[in-house]
């Protein structure tokens, strides 16, 4: 059974269920909250940090949280535009532009909050660092086939050794979720190419129409992960009878 409880947000009273995320609350408002490395399929994490609000704690007390993994209680109050939201999230998101100058997806989202310039040196390479890539990989795919590697400004997403990722499926689900279309996959002569983690992958062709399925190591992974016989991705959707 849930626990209905109240919350305050911007001086507006708010039932929500006790324990429930803040971010998701918020957005049921209709309040607009800036997020990168937030995914529905991906247990929230914070990274990106775009998504803070200030928590108000007491009488002139009050803390700067992330609101995607904040867990609500009764008769706590938020405020989602202050002054010091403002300030810490243009903050923040000057330093992504910074990373990501050249990335139209950046650029636009910086200039709804109001920054159109860096003050920080600019890379236009793209990778803002949320992880979200290495996470759908290793929560939603199970492969784990890509990490970080060192910190600070030499922090990069990797395979590991730099090498070919030989755990990677080519799936594609690093493409999808990545919020600034860094990570690149293409498709050429029955084989798919993930150049960032230094893969190329031969596709499996339909025996009936020749088409391309997906790769043949990601339907040996799907096959041997739930129990499927080996010839159950002989055929494509299509061709089955």
């Amino acid at each position: 059974m849930e626990n209905k409880i109240t919350i305050n947000i911007d001086g507006k009273e708010v039932e929500a269920k006790e324990g429930s995320n803040l971010l998701p609350i918020l957005r049921k408002m209709g309040i607009f909250i800036p997020t990168l490395c937030n995914h529905d399929q991906i247990k929230p994490y914070g990274v990106c940090r775009l998504c803070i609000v200030e928590w108000v704690r007491g009488e002139g007390w009050t803390k700067i949280v992330t609101s995607c993994n904040f867990p609500v209680k009764a008769g706590q109050k938020f405020l989602t535009n202050s002054d010091k939201v403002r300030r810490e999230r243009q903050m923040i998101m000057e330093l992504i532009l910074a990373r990501s100058s050249n990335v139209p997806e950046i650029i636009e989202l910086a200039a709804r909050l109001g920054i159109t310039t860096t003050r920080f040196q600019e890379d236009q390479e793209g990778c803002i660092l949320c992880g979200l890539c290495i996470k759908a990989c290793e929560e939603v795919v199970g492969a784990s086939a890509i990490g970080f590697q060192s910190r600070g400004p030499n922090r990069t997403v990797i395979a590991p050794f730099d090498d070919e990722a030989k755990r990677c499926i080519g799936c594609g689900s690093c493409v999808y979720v990545c919020p600034t279309n860094y990570i690149k996959m293409e498709e050429k002569h029955h084989v798919r190419k993930l150049p960032l983690w230094h893969v190329e992958l031969k596709m499996k062709q339909c025996k009936v129409c020749g088409q391309d399925i997906a790769p043949e190591k990601q339907l040996e992974f799907i096959c041997e992960r739930i129990k499927l016989p080996e010839n159950f991705f002989d055929t494509c959707l299509n061709c089955r009878p």
